[in-house]
């Protein structure tokens, strides 16, 4: 079971909901890899997410942003769901996972948003603003703060004092071999274009 997340001054954990409870289930059930790197990835994403969603005052439910960041690389390791690339594997896991949930009423085109284009680097024309947070998160998380869109060091700072990366270059290096392996393409088609 997980480290439970702790509040500080600037993190704040997600609400309390069901959602959030088989977010961290199912990582647990789908990652292969030891350590913290990866679910520290994911809670560093959620809460840069997070913070970027209240400075620009985009609504959309907690709960379901910590899932998809929770769920975002799954489809990399994933042997159950099928897709053209591991991002579609991630929403389809994310929608098998949830399906017997209630989720919050958020435009399901918005969430399938989130996960597919979390990784581009090229804008996307006609993002959602949503989306767009999580794309900008990600380029945060692996600038390592060195991009900010707009976000005060001291507000990164905690969050990365919080989840320290741990293996994660080890499962970057597992994650790029997996990619280049099973679908070379998706460096192009996914994550530039």
């Amino acid at each position: 079971m997980p480290a439970p997340i702790e509040a500080s001054s600037t993190v704040t954990p997600p609400p309390a909901h069901p959602l959030v409870q088989r977010a961290d289930e199912v990582f647990e059930r789908t990652s292969p890899y030891e350590g913290v790197g990866l679910r520290h990835h994911c809670r560093r994403l959620y809460h840069l997410t997070a913070l970027l969603m209240e400075k620009r005052g985009v609504e959309f439910d907690r709960s379901l942003a910590y899932c998809i960041a929770m769920v975002h690389d799954l489809g990399l390791v994933s042997e159950r769901d099928e897709g053209v690339n591991y991002l579609r594997r991630s929403l389809a896991l994310f929608r098998r996972e949830t399906a017997d949930l209630a989720l919050p009423p958020e435009d399901p085109e918005i969430v399938e948003q989130c996960i597919v284009y979390n990784h581009r680097v090229l804008s996307v024309p006609g993002l959602s603003d949503a989306a767009e947070c999580f794309r900008n998160a990600v380029m945060i998380e692996h600038s390592r703060g060195f991009l900010r869109f707009g976000l005060g060091r001291e507000q990164l700072e905690p969050i990365f004092q919080l989840y320290p990366r741990g293996n994660f270059d080890r499962v970057l290096l597992d994650f790029t071999w997996r990619t280049l392996r099973r679908e070379p393409l998706t460096l192009v088609h996914g994550i530039f274009l």
